[in-house]
């Protein structure tokens, strides 16, 4: 990404070349950039789970940070290149991660339309044997008025007890007592029914032979897995709007010449051209000017020599990077706070992500791991990862800082005939 800057760039120092060095050398064009390559650089450790790379975010740089280019480079390969690298290579095991994940979900699915097929079996099953309602039965009962969606759950099977019941042969109150002891004591309510209702017993046991009648429990874990799901999917959303805003409104782009650092960016140059570094730089320079020219002068020409600047030109251009260094300094602190501002508004909320992956891997481990709810979230936390681009970068564009580069603080001149 291009980063831009103000380069004044120090000319030739060649004894018959201007070299005189002014604030109006501002380079109008954006033109320093990022190291392009990762030559030498050691990823960071790839992190292993969503939560871990929000957790190794690199941070806004700082000031000393950026305020030269040296420092940019520094910061740069240091930091933020090597989590960059780690996050390549961890969208590479995300691919991988994702699919095993769906295959899980899809033998979960398969299982249940599985079970879902052997109940339907074994319900025809009870109805064959006049144990059981039939579809058209249980029709008639809405359609007369029997059972409507305005009863409660428990009006609904105080209903559906008393037709059961009449199944059976038995009364609607001993239907009620063995369906509360096969709920608390299955075994208890298999020999009360053979001892009490031998005839019942067989027509269920012949019409259930070969089934598995014992229900599958619910997991008690569904309830708060989902409710996990529901908070993901609202977090996604309220990213949304902080790295819409931040693209639109802030990230430097040719494209956006009205974003935040653009117009920074003017203001910038606008201050260089009239600021006290700028005109206590040029005095200084004036000054250093007339100084070389006089010590010029006690110059000999009679053999070739390259005869480097004396001690004072040094120690003068040292004054002028040191007013280069406070004007950075102070424009520095603005351009950061822009991006402080949009990392502010951005990682708070992949701080929640941190704390509900943790407590989805946590309820995972309680129970099966087979759980569809907690699959699907898995799948919705890893998508999080796209995320990311958008999150490190105000950090990214923090480095963007136009800084003005320091002078030469010592050169040569070419001596000689010829």
């Amino acid at each position: 990404m291009a980063l831009a800057a103000i380069v004044l760039a120090m000319p030739s120092m060649a004894q018959d070349e201007e070299w005189r060095w002014s604030q109006d050398r501002v380079a109008s064009d954006l033109s320093y950039t990022t190291p392009p390559n990762f030559e030498g650089v050691t990823p960071a450790r790839v992190p292993q789970t969503v939560s871990e790379a929000v957790k190794a975010l690199p941070a806004v740089p700082t000031v000393e940070q950026i305020i030269t280019p040296e420092a940019k480079e520094k910061a740069i390969r240091s930091t933020h290149q090597p989590y960059t690298m780690a996050l390549e290579q961890m969208s590479l095991r995300l691919m991988k991660e994702d699919e095993g994940l769906r295959r899980r979900q899809d033998a979960i699915r398969m299982k249940q339309a599985q079970q879902g097929q052997h109940a339907m079996q074994q319900y025809q099953s009870n109805v064959n044997a006049g144990l059981m309602p039939s579809q058209q039965e249980m029709m008639a009962l809405y359609m007369s008025g029997e059972i409507n969606e305005n009863m409660s759950d428990e009006q609904m099977m105080d209903v559906m007890a008393g037709k059961f019941a009449a199944k059976w042969g038995i009364s609607k109150q001993e239907y009620l007592k063995i369906i509360g002891m096969a709920q608390s004591n299955p075994k208890g309510c298999e020999a009360y029914i053979k001892s009490n209702h031998p005839d019942l017993y067989k027509r269920l046991y012949a019409a259930n032979a070969g089934y598995n009648t014992q229900d599958i429990p619910d997991d008690p874990r569904d309830e708060r897995l989902g409710q996990i799901g529901e908070e993901l999917a609202e977090l996604q959303q309220q990213l949304e709007e902080p790295l819409s805003n931040y693209n639109y409104n802030y990230m430097l782009s040719a494209s956006r010449s009205q974003s935040a650092y653009s117009k920074m960016l003017e203001q910038m140059r606008a201050d260089w051209k009239t600021c006290s570094e700028a005109k206590q730089i040029d005095a200084i320079e004036d000054a250093l000017q007339k100084r070389i020219d006089e010590w010029v002068k006690t110059l000999s020409y009679d053999v070739f020599d390259d005869v480097p600047y004396p001690a004072w030109f040094g120690t003068e251009r040292k004054k002028e990077n040191a007013l280069i260094d406070q004007w950075n300094r102070r424009w520095a602190a603005k351009w950061l706070k822009i991006a402080q501002d949009g990392d502010a508004s951005i990682r708070p909320i992949f701080e929640k992500l941190i704390a509900l992956e943790a407590e989805n891997e946590q309820l995972g481990k309680q129970g099966d791991s087979e759980n569809a709810i907690y699959l699907s979230n898995k799948l919705r936390i890893n998508s999080f990862f796209s995320f990311l681009v958008g999150a490190k970068q105000p950090a990214q564009d923090a480095f963007s800082f136009p800084c003005i580069e320091f002078v030469e603080t010592s050169g040569i001149v070419h001596l000689g005939k010829g």
